[in-house]
């Protein structure tokens, strides 16, 4: 089968198409994005893939993702070259964050200081870089983003911490996700946007007629909990002395039954967190539902494999797959017929065969890093 869709890289001022095989994975729930392109080797593109070149991932045109060469590799019997590398995020992982004292700071200013120089724009808006994303096709309206606070509690960053641990922490804290934008050029703070129309139509049908080569639904307790409480451990003060650390308490319930039974739980599984330092009920609470929303990531998900890089939903241009987009997913076998989250896509090309792996959770999952 023909290959449909142009993989290309921009590095140096230049484009070098040419690879025959090649794996870019774009992961809203990962710290950094990931890309490996191999192509029959070639002197002048050898040279322009140096080792931390900044470089552009394109598939018919589109940016997907932005970053530096982390490792490259030539076979002289193969006769080919591979690269390999990360988005800018990758940075942001590796490197040691600056001493910051934060107090007084918004969230924006504080991410801001922290990813520069690898970023200079955070934006609280995914509403730029999911157009751009998707490329030329049709476009699946938004009528708005989510309202992101821009607020933050007093601290100060210590030397030897990562600068995306920080990053991490504070926006996890806030409730909220951070993802590097396909051009490289934000870092975008918030949650997913469940108000946009649907992108894409994934269907897998007893007829054979579907969309998708393979549909997997996964359903899993195993690391989740009707129950999660939190309680503070932090010695007192002499304005909160006594009972009141032991007030320092959250708790979290799957459903309405007593311990959180009556959804997925047909009995009681509880869990009990204890927390240095905590200074209210509020902390409590929050580091409760943080830990229920990153079991709970993995409790429904779907994976998706697809031909090509995209679909066509309106004229004659593909447009992208792409994260923080929805998708209608039915599985006929099961009855399942439901608006899912993209958080995922892995884009493998072989030669000849070109394929997407998608990863979804259903709309309105709570997620955090």
């Amino acid at each position: 089968m023909a290959r449909q869709h142009e993989v290309s890289i921009s590095v140096g001022g230049k484009k070098i198409g040419g690879w025959t095989e090649y794996a870019i994975e774009s992961n809203m729930l990962a710290p950094a994005d990931g890309f490996s392109l191999a192509r029959p080797v070639n002197r002048d593109a050898w040279d322009l893939c140096a080792l931390d070149s900044a470089v552009t991932v394109l598939i018919d045109g589109t940016p997907v993702m932005t970053g530096l060469i982390d490792s490259r590799q030539a076979s002289a019997s193969a006769g080919t070259m591979t690269i390999a590398g990360r988005d800018k995020a990758g940075r942001l992982v590796q490197e040691s964050a600056p001493g910051i004292d934060y107090s007084g700071l918004k969230l924006r200013e504080l991410v801001k200081r922290l990813a520069s120089p690898w970023f200079t724009t955070v934006t609280l808006s995914d509403a730029r870089n999911r157009t751009i994303r998707r490329g030329r096709g049709y476009k699946a309206p938004s009528p708005t983003e989510p309202l992101v606070l821009d607020a933050v509690s007093g601290g100060r960053v210590e030397p030897g911490q990562m600068r995306w641990s920080v990053i991490e922490d504070l926006v996890t804290q806030a409730g909220y996700l951070a993802w590097s934008s396909s051009d490289g050029k934000e870092l975008v703070i918030g949650p997913p946007n469940y108000r946009q129309e649907i992108q894409w139509h994934f269907v897998h049908a007893l007829d054979q007629q579907g969309t998708v080569l393979d549909m997997v639904v996964d359903q899993t307790i195993a690391d989740c909990y009707s129950r999660i409480i939190v309680v503070g451990s932090g010695r007192g003060t002499d304005a909160d002395y006594g009972t009141g650390p032991a007030n320092r308490v959250g708790e979290v319930l799957d459903a309405n039954g007593a311990d959180g039974i009556g959804g997925d739980f047909q009995r009681p599984k509880r869990l009990v967190l204890a927390q240095d330092s905590l200074r209210s009920a509020d902390a409590a609470q929050r580091i409760a539902r943080r830990d229920a929303n990153r079991r709970n990531q993995g409790r429904r998900k779907i994976t998706i494999e697809a031909n090509g890089h995209g679909q066509i939903a309106r004229g004659s241009s593909m447009t992208i797959f792409a994260p923080n987009t929805i998708a209608r997913c039915v599985y006929d076998s099961i009855g399942l017929d439901a608006a899912y989250l993209v958080t995922s896509c892995k884009f493998i090309g072989k030669r000849t065969d070109e394929r997407t792996t998608l990863e979804l959770v259903p709309r309105g999952t709570e997620m955090t890093l």
